[in-house]
């Protein structure tokens, strides 16, 4: 369904196939999945191994494609309402989104889908140079894109900065959300993440819930949305319904 010359070019260039997993991104209040986030997964090696990989031999922004191609096959089946959160490497957005850049043609190709696509910034980009950023998601909001901020895991000077692009959604670090309701220094923490969010006009994600006890916290601290093994595992298929544990 959807061509891109790019795509035809790294279908060559990489030998090892790709496949993307879907991991329900949920409404606390009603249960129901307002999105999903795609994961690259493959049979040989693990995603953290394969991304340093390419860094190493200067290939991550063709690899970064190479993955969302794998991701994007599900936008037609996604319900009304619901969103495609899609993982880009910094580089990636310093480097290709911008005009008469792979980015572009990319954005272009799936401007049908644009109310559903949020691009996620991974957590490299706090080591990446802010004007790069800015200009980057500037773009991407032009083209009519929404972005969110991955793996929040402080409040640092940093961490302001990027909130004040008001990402649509910050997604707090799963290190910070497991065991948060005994937790009170991460407590202290995602309610700080929580005011930024707020100021900003960001929506909150807690990623990493796995049990009732730390969903009823977050809850009961205003975060709309949550992500973890507690609603379901990523999977291969869009998960539609969800049967939550009773415990």
């Amino acid at each position: 369904m959807f061509d891109f010359n790019f795509f035809k070019k790294q279908r060559a260039e990489y030998k090892d196939a790709v496949y993307s997993v879907y991991q329900p991104i949920v409404d606390i209040a009603t249960g129901d999945v307002i999105g999903y986030e795609a994961l690259v997964r493959s049979d040989k090696e693990m995603p953290a191994e394969m991304f340093r990989r390419s860094y190493e031999k200067g290939t991550v922004i063709p690899f970064d494609f190479h993955c969302l191609e794998s991701a994007i096959k599900v936008l037609p089946e996604l319900r009304e309402g619901q969103y495609l959160f899609l993982n880009i490497e910094p580089l990636t957005l310093e480097q290709a989104f911008s005009r008469g850049k792979e980015g572009e043609e990319f954005l272009k190709g799936l401007k049908a889908y644009s109310d559903r696509i949020v691009f996620e910034l991974t957590e490299g980009v706090k080591k990446s140079d802010f004007a790069f950023i800015q200009r980057g998601v500037a773009f991407i909001r032009a083209c009519g894109y929404r972005f969110a901020l991955d793996d929040i895991d402080d409040i640092s000077v940093k961490t302001s900065q990027l909130a004040s692009l008001r990402p649509d959604f910050l997604k707090i670090d799963l290190q910070l959300v497991q065991g948060i309701a005994s937790n009170h220094l991460n407590q202290q923490i995602v309610l700080e993440m929580v005011h930024l969010g707020r100021m900003n006009g960001s929506e909150m994600v807690a990623e990493g819930v796995e049990n009732r006890s730390d969903l009823e916290f977050i809850r009961n601290m205003g975060i709309r949305y949550g992500q973890g093994f507690f609603f379901a595992k990523p999977a291969k298929e869009l998960i539609l319904f969800l049967q939550l544990p009773m415990e």
